[in-house]
């Protein structure tokens, strides 16, 4: 399962593909310019949340379960639109929480029950893809080479996620700039 690193870096693909090309009434000069406007700053970081959000499980001893759903990423997109009254919003922060239920499906799991309850209240039934995209993160700590593990984990997302986010970066930027707002 990856780190909370790597999930944030899922909902930060997701918030940079789908911000807005531009804030209203900002000129072609201004997006242009060095600043990022709020709306990306702001999908990208309650995006990064949204990705998260999942793994609050942890608080109440149900990791994998009831939150590693897709019932659980509409909820996430539901409270994005009540608490923001914006559909795109909304469709971004669901699909942040998708990206954490497809990474621990695609990831590494060495704590029964093994997989996510990705359909969830439909089934109870654990998903698992055995692909192991990413890696285990581990938790504990008392055992030899927690450190070493870890960190060749968080490294290996990073290696993997960077390059997906540094493009959705590129393009949203290019897309910004020749899009059919941009003038002249």
């Amino acid at each position: 399962m990856p780190s909370p690193l790597g999930h944030a870096l899922g909902g930060l693909i997701v918030g940079l593909a789908l911000a807005p090309s531009s804030a209203p009434g900002e000129s072609s000069a201004q997006r242009r310019g060095a600043h990022t406007s709020w709306s990306v700053i702001g999908y990208a970081i309650v995006c990064s949340g949204a990705a998260c959000l999942p793994d609050i499980d942890f608080a109440w001893g149900r990791h994998n379960m009831e939150t590693h759903s897709v019932a659980f990423a509409l909820l996430t997109g539901s409270a994005a639109w009540w608490w923001w009254r914006s559909w795109r919003l909304a469709a971004a922060c669901m699909l942040a929480g998708l990206t954490h239920v497809l990474f621990d499906w695609l990831g590494s799991d060495d704590f029964p029950p093994l997989g996510v309850m990705a359909l969830w209240p439909i089934s109870q039934a654990f998903y698992f893809a055995e692909a192991y995209v990413f890696a285990t993160i581990s938790r504990r700590y008392w055992l030899p080479g927690f450190w070493s593990h870890n960190l060749w984990s968080v490294l290996r997302e990073l290696a993997i996620l960077m390059p997906i986010a540094v493009l959705a970066h590129h393009c949203r930027r290019r897309r910004g700039m020749t899009g059919p707002r941009a003038s002249a």
